[in-house]
């Protein structure tokens, strides 16, 4: 049998709202949720992009449906319950001109079984359809690859290797393993960042060499980085403070995870077995 490809795959779990269950569409269409984690996941356009995107929705209308996935509140990590939950997956751009002008707009249900999944998806589909900066590409790609490699830490895919990941990847994208693993580096610096200043970043609107935010993600820091001057100095300076209402467990299982997107050092090694040894103590 042949192997589908990945817009077969999707139109596959593609569910068309029929004409009849219009009174259904219009319900999902009034609470829909936009989750940040996705939201940032996608470079953002630049000024002159929106301004375009906006002039064509007012004067042509919303062309192509937004995309949701239909969850419950549990699966997508915003509660406990099994509540139905329509989570935003493609169409962010498009939603904040809809809210702004109330504009009437289409949607198709999509399905996935997890928040990973969704985020695969949605690397996929931008790196797909959109006019990318290398950077951005890079991005999206090394947040992948980190993910993977997470899933793999996490025995959901324990007889996979972090190299064949990144050779399986580099296979898909086109690209050597190395350049996965520095997307991965790249990715992981970003990700230190302040949501501001990340988008700042990736649309181009700060400017700072993609060598300085790789060496980002093996500095160690306490905080997102929020000053651009700091990363080019190399003395990250967090601005954000550290969530001290977190429990220790979380918060020592975040650093540890921390730590292990860079590019572990000996004295890195040593840091995650501390935190580890305290996290087996309590």
């Amino acid at each position: 049998m042949a192997k589908k490809n990945f817009m077969e795959l999707m139109r596959e779990k593609t569910v068309d709202v029929r004409p009849s269950l219009l009174s259904a569409e219009e319900n999902i269409k009034s609470q829909l949720l936009v989750l940040n984690q996705l939201r940032d996941l996608i470079p953002p356009l630049s000024s002159d992009e929106f301004s375009q995107l906006e002039q064509n929705i007012l004067k042509h209308g919303v062309k192509d449906p937004l995309t949701i996935w239909e969850t419950t509140q549990a699966v997508a990590g915003v509660g406990a319950d099994d509540v139905p939950v329509f989570v935003l997956v493609d169409g962010h751009n498009r939603y904040r001109i809809i809210q702004q002008y109330h504009v009437d707009f289409r949607i198709n249900l999509i399905r996935f079984s997890s928040l990973e999944e969704v985020r695969d998806y949605m690397i996929n589909y931008q790196l797909g359809r959109r006019n990318l900066t290398p950077e951005q590409a890079s991005y999206l790609r090394g947040i992948r690859y980190l993910q993977q490699k997470s899933m793999r830490g996490a025995n959901l895919n324990a007889d996979e290797t972090a190299g064949n990941v990144a050779d399986r990847l580099g296979e898909e994208y086109g690209v050597s393993s190395r350049t996965i693993r520095r997307d991965g580096d790249f990715a992981a610096g970003i990700e230190k960042l302040t949501p501001e200043l990340k988008r700042d970043v990736l649309s181009g609107k700060q400017k700072v060499t993609k060598s300085v935010v790789t060496n980002l993600s093996k500095t160690l820091v306490d905080a997102t980085v929020a000053r651009i001057d700091a990363i080019q100095n190399d003395q990250p300076a967090a601005t954000v403070p550290e969530d001290t209402t977190s429990p220790l467990p979380d918060r020592l299982r975040a650093e540890i995870r921390a730590i292990a997107n860079g590019r572990l050092t000996a004295r890195d090694c040593q840091k995650i077995l501390r935190k580890v040894a305290e996290l087996l103590a309590l």
